[in-house]
């Protein structure tokens, strides 16, 4: 089996049904909306959200959380997977009731149980949510610079692209930046190759989340070639929620 490494995970919209089912279980919540004969089940965009924010609502505690990395890293060391990813959020932190600290430190938890388990190593990358606002992804640069976490090397921005001007976060991703964190940002899934173009020319990342919408414009497709850019794909997402037929 050849050796895999993921790099695209949002930790809380990883957690398997069945995990999901056994949170709900927990919490008394009412899963049947979302989980169908062992599967999530959405029609678009919207109702997907419905699903990802009901799931990761079910995560609620420091255990909860050490508990969905290690579930999560375990499966993919089981396909053969030797290094994960995971983007974490502050603010998902702050609805479950936590903070930001006591999140990520549960999580890296829930990496070391997996490693111990399977040998898969795992990091932690902290994103900032666009559609949250400015004040909002400066903070979580903050947070991210600062964490004091070895397992936290990155940080980002997810979130609607829909929403804002990239050029406004600018001085999160330098705060992020100057801590000598990896940078990386979600461009080029619901929006065009014009968003892609625009990550490059504000965030200038190492590392661009989808952006295969870039495919629509050539020159945009050799710049990023070029420049060496990594693009971190996720065809299953993109079929799943109409980015790709």
């Amino acid at each position: 089996m050849p050796l895999k490494a993921e790099l695209h995970c949002h930790i809380e919209g990883a957690a398997a049904p069945e995990l999901v089912l056994r949170q709900a279980r927990a919490y008394g919540a009412d899963p049947s909306p979302f989980i169908r004969d062992g599967a999530f089940v959405w029609h678009d965009f919207t109702s997907f959200l419905a699903a990802y924010d009901f799931s990761a609502g079910l995560f609620r505690s420091e255990e909860d959380y050490a508990r969905l990395a290690e579930h999560y890293l375990t499966s993919l060391a089981r396909e053969g997977a030797v290094y994960s990813e995971i983007f974490i959020s502050p603010d998902h932190a702050v609805k479950a009731g936590l903070s930001p600290k006591a999140y990520a430190d549960a999580l890296g938890e829930g990496i070391s149980r997996a490693g111990a388990k399977t040998g898969i190593e795992g990091r932690m990358i902290v994103v900032g949510l666009r559609h949250v606002g400015v004040d909002a992804v400066e903070k979580a640069a903050r947070f991210a610079a600062r964490s004091g976490n070895p397992l936290v090397t990155g940080f980002g921005m997810a979130g609607d692209e829909r929403v804002g001007d990239l050029e406004d976060f600018v001085r999160a991703f330098e705060i992020a930046r100057e801590a000598g964190l990896g940078i990386t940002v979600h461009a080029g899934e619901l929006m065009g190759w014009e968003s892609v173009a625009a990550a490059l020319d504000h965030i200038r990342p190492a590392r661009i989340g989808h952006g295969v919408r870039a495919i629509e414009n050539p020159d945009l497709v050799k710049r990023i070639a070029d420049s060496g850019i990594v693009l971190e794909c996720c065809p299953g997402s993109n079929v799943a929620l109409g980015v790709f037929p």
